[in-house]
């Protein structure tokens, strides 16, 4: 490969997999970046990381999708309501779900204890990104794995280190999802993130809006424009036209934004010493 077509590779965007997103952000996302899409609850956030991961998927690459609130079997149904079969990606080895919630379930003691050992999650995933040749990551959510337990302090600390890891341990592009209300300032990792896109959901008049808004995107000529979008079957998130706030008043749909903690997970639970992110196996569909 010549050192231009190389050059080229390197510089290619890497695509949403959001309708009507990539033209807006100079055809996708840069390779090799982290981006965050933060938000309330509902908004949208798990539909986007799924639609990052389908993106690769239907291309021919391999992604991993770690979750920890939401069990494997729930993240394909919900994949399955909107018409989208993940359960072939995974039986096929071009998707691996990676299920933390038995880590987070068995963590207990001092606070110093419970914090999350930021190097050990993502050499964890480096083995698994590096033996499937993944070029694609999904974390959601992302803030357990750095708040967990943690003094503010030292969840700065967690974040930068984990993104920094993300970034020169990893070569995939990555997708991490953050619970965040409207009142609520930036969060640690949208400062360190290349991009972050804010969602949200109010109710203006009598109905529901949803918009997403490029609130920052290194390295990429953006104009600060709040879009409208549908979530539809097919297809997930549609960006429709910008926003434009009417004289109505506008009321959030959800009085509390932050996430629920479950510990609920479909992989047995393992000890502290074991490997922290455990592989989802999907049951072999009967003959």
């Amino acid at each position: 490969m010549s050192e231009k077509t190389e050059k080229g590779e390197k510089n290619k965007r890497v695509g949403t997999g959001v309708e009507g997103l990539d033209p807006l952000i100079q055809n996708g996302f840069l390779p090799g970046k982290s981006y965050v899409v933060t938000g309330d609850a509902g908004t949208g956030k798990t539909t986007a990381c799924l639609q990052f991961l389908l993106k690769g998927l239907t291309s021919g690459e391999k992604a991993v999708y770690v979750t920890v609130d939401e069990r494997p079997t729930d993240l394909l149904d919900s994949a399955a309501s909107l018409g989208w079969d993940l359960q072939s990606f995974v039986q096929d080895k071009n998707l691996v779900i990676l299920d933390a919630a038995p880590y987070f379930s068995t963590r207990a003691g001092p606070v110093k204890e419970r914090e999350v050992d930021v190097q050990r999650i993502v050499t964890d995933l480096a083995s698994h990104i590096t033996r499937m040749e993944a070029k694609r990551l999904a974390i959601d959510p992302v803030g357990p794995l750095i708040k967990a337990d943690t003094p503010s302090g030292r969840s700065e600390e967690q974040a930068r280190l984990l993104i920094r890891l993300l970034q020169t341990q990893l070569q995939t592009t990555n997708m991490l999802s953050s619970g965040r209300t409207e009142d609520e300032s930036s969060s640690v990792e949208e400062f360190l993130a290349a991009g972050v896109l804010s969602l949200r959901m109010f109710r203006q008049s009598d109905r529901f809006v949803r918009t997403l808004w490029i609130k920052k995107m290194r390295g990429t000529a953006v104009v600060p424009t709040e879009y409208e979008f549908n979530i539809t079957k097919g297809k997930g998130i549609v960006l429709l036209s910008p926003y434009i706030e009417s004289a109505a008043a506008v009321q959030p749909a959800a009085e509390n934004g932050h996430r629920p903690p479950q510990t609920n997970g479909s992989a047995p639970t393992v000890e502290d010493s074991g490997s922290i992110l455990q592989p989802f196996e999907p049951e072999k569909a009967s003959k």
